[in-house]
């Protein structure tokens, strides 16, 4: 016995055996294993919408299109709103996206993504509950959660611009003639709103930005 675990023991206090370094024990600089604090346990990549859902958005864009041109196609095209001026149009499709994104939001409930969203909360409700769940089925409800999303995000996009469509048919505002002024023919009007509602369609966030560069103009070099 060693002088030093001599007078521990005098002292009244209890020596830990030390782990052998040879063959049977384990070696005292034994690498330890530490989680990544970086690295979230159940983090998935993102996902990218379905084809269903990409089908489906274009065929609710399509109807819209369809919707413009039975309009045109009839001559009971209404009038033309003319802004005064480049401002006022962007401003006016501002106004147009915000008053589409409240009109659509009570049915965004029916839109994909629900029952995915259930599900993941469903699993990681009883991941807390220390539940017989592992970190495969956390990380795949994940992954559907994602697609799901994925899936809605494109889904309200083509529903919104086929409606957006309708209304700028109906109403007699289109981007490019409201733009380029009165005189202007360049393009059917029936185009013209289906490229109205697809700007529309696609939020206020790219339109605000849009605005936000024609006012401040090029920046300087």
């Amino acid at each position: 016995m060693s002088e030093a675990s001599g007078t521990d023991m005098a002292q009244g206090r209890a020596v830990a055996p030390r782990p052998s370094s040879g063959a049977d024990g384990a070696s005292e600089s034994a690498p330890t294993t530490e989680a990544d604090p970086g690295v979230t346990p159940f983090a998935v990549a993102s996902q990218q919408a379905g084809p269903g859902a990409v089908v489906a958005a274009f065929v609710l864009m399509a109807a819209g299109g369809f919707v413009a041109w039975t309009v045109w196609s009839s001559g009971a095209n209404p009038a033309k709103i003319e802004p005064s001026d480049t401002t006022a149009v962007f401003l006016t499709l501002l106004v147009f996206a915000a008053a589409l994104e409240r009109i659509l939001e009570p049915f965004s409930r029916w839109l994909p993504g629900r029952r995915a969203e259930a599900a993941l909360e469903r699993t990681l409700a009883a991941a807390s509950n220390r539940a017989d769940v592992s970190s495969e089925a956390v990380t795949t409800a994940r992954a559907a959660m994602a697609r799901a999303k994925a899936n809605r995000t494109i889904v309200a996009w083509g529903l919104a611009s086929g409606l957006a469509t309708v209304a700028s048919s109906s109403t007699g505002f289109y981007v490019l003639h409201a733009v380029a002024g009165p005189d202007w023919n360049g393009l059917a009007v029936w185009i013209d709103a289906i490229i109205t509602g697809v700007m529309v369609g696609s939020g206020t966030k790219p339109l605000h930005d849009l605005i936000s560069r024609v006012q401040n103009g090029p920046s300087a070099a």
